[in-house]
């Protein structure tokens, strides 16, 4: 029975906080435009400069999938970067009174997820229309999308989370992400990878179950680890 009447506050609460969120990100949607402007920028400038080189005339799909997590990786950092600094201490002040921290973080870990997702999406969009898309299963690039974009969004929610407040917070996201990022993208490339095959190869489970459990971890990491810096 407290079981239950716990999920059900938890439940209450995690939507009153991404209710919240979703309106005041509709009425702040410029930061949203910004990085759509960014990921159309980078594209364009990536498509101008492999374009001279005559690299676009045989291009492999190896290097197109490479390209493109690269670009949703850091379109994920700087908008998250982005979301967080919106918010100044007094309002972390007026949230450490009337919320729980694994509330506060778990509403962030499922608005971060659902932006970053949302935006690889367009990403993938706008890339194709630069360099076409060499895809044969798109269910599998749409759950590679959705995997490894959230996976990316949960990792660097929790960094930005633990660093903020600290001077150089930004900086201190990118040190403590790049670690886990670096084995993290190779194994999200390897999963999209499969989506340009009629296909898939024997690793395919073994990427997904992966992928899947580094998310549990990090999100049960996440609502152990923030309580401490909560406090703070």
């Amino acid at each position: 029975m407290r079981t239950s009447v716990y999920l059900l506050g938890l439940i209450i609460r995690v939507l009153a906080l991404l209710k919240y969120d979703f309106q005041r990100e509709f009425r702040q949607r410029m930061s949203f435009l910004s990085i759509l402007l960014y990921v159309f920028a980078i594209t364009y400038l990536l498509y101008f400069l492999l374009n001279t080189q005559g690299a676009l005339v045989k291009m492999e799909v190896k290097y197109w999938n490479v390209i493109f997590w690269v670009i949703i990786l850091f379109t994920t950092i700087n908008e998250l970067i982005a979301q967080f600094s919106k918010e100044s201490e007094g309002l972390y002040l007026y949230y450490y009174t009337v919320i729980k921290p694994a509330h506060f973080i778990i509403a962030r870990l499922i608005f971060h997820s659902f932006y970053a997702v949302l935006t690889s999406l367009m990403t993938y969009f706008i890339f194709s229309i630069w360099f076409g898309s060499p895809v044969e299963n798109f269910g599998l690039i749409l759950l590679s999308i959705l995997l490894g974009s959230s996976s990316f969004a949960i990792l660097f929610t929790l960094t930005t989370a633990l660093s903020k407040g600290l001077k150089n917070n930004a900086v201190l996201t990118s040190v403590l992400g790049f670690p886990l990022c670096i084995p993290l993208i190779t194994l999200v490339s390897r999963l999209s990878k499969e989506a340009f095959f009629s296909t898939t190869s024997d690793n395919f489970w073994i990427n997904l179950t992966i992928l899947l459990g580094f998310n549990s971890i990090m999100v049960v990491l996440s609502v152990i680890l923030y309580p401490y810096i909560w406090r703070e």
